[in-house]
């Protein structure tokens, strides 16, 4: 079975109207529909924000589901002036930029598996940029505030969630791809920018999975 979550329901809109749905239910209060794409099993799941809720709801739907592999897609802030709204991210490493490890030496960081999934992007999706994205519980409003993060960490993208997902399904020895599509700038636009783009943008990550999940097996 593949788990895939978005923070907003539009996020994993795609794949929903591509499931043949034989469940539908709620969990901790978020909607999650269950069929199958392809020769592949899926549940969508969404509504989450910020590291905390990221966490218990991939805790929760990874116990109740026993996924095999597990999919974050959704947006993010640029912090590489290389990507444009609209581009998307893979992560290959993820940490949190808000959180201090006292005992230790250096950055917590986790790292992507190299599954199935990755290896057919690294190969095949000559338009994806691959690297870390960094995550911390709070929207970025200023170019000042953006460059001071990135300074300290070499990432792409900064969001409110990969770090803790990644984190969950880490710990329970789960597979998982993050793909992730600019939305905006972390500049002082970022408001103007994510209402404009979210729109257009939202569903590219469920699409590509779409599209790979209709003629390749990837439950596994």
């Amino acid at each position: 079975m593949i788990l895939a979550l978005g923070i907003f329901a539009p996020e994993v809109k795609p794949i929903i109207d591509q499931m043949h749905v034989i469940e539908s239910g709620e969990i901790l209060g978020r909607s999650y529909s269950r069929g199958v794409i392809g020769n592949n099993e899926v549940v969508a799941c969404s509504g989450f924000v910020g590291k905390v809720e990221t966490a218990f709801v991939t805790q929760k739907l990874i116990d109740c589901f026993q996924p095999r592999l597990a999919l974050l897609l959704s947006g993010a802030a640029a912090l590489d002036k290389s990507l444009n709204p609209g581009d998307l991210v893979i992560g290959t490493e993820f940490e949190e930029y808000d959180t201090f490890f006292p005992l230790s030496q250096d950055k917590m960081s986790i790292k992507a598996p190299d599954n199935l999934v990755m290896r057919f992007l690294k190969i095949y999706f000559k338009d994806g940029k691959f690297g870390k994205i960094i995550s911390g519980d709070g929207v970025v409003y200023s170019a000042e505030e953006r460059d001071r993060i990135a300074s300290s960490h070499r990432a792409l993208a900064l969001d409110m969630d990969s770090a803790a997902f990644a984190k969950m399904a880490h710990e329970n020895n789960q597979s998982f791809v993050v793909i992730k599509t600019i939305l905006d700038m972390a500049d002082e636009n970022t408001q103007r920018d994510f209402d404009r783009n979210f729109p257009i943008f939202c569903g590219k990550p469920a699409r590509l999975m779409v599209e790979l999940m209709k003629t390749h097996y990837i439950d596994r």
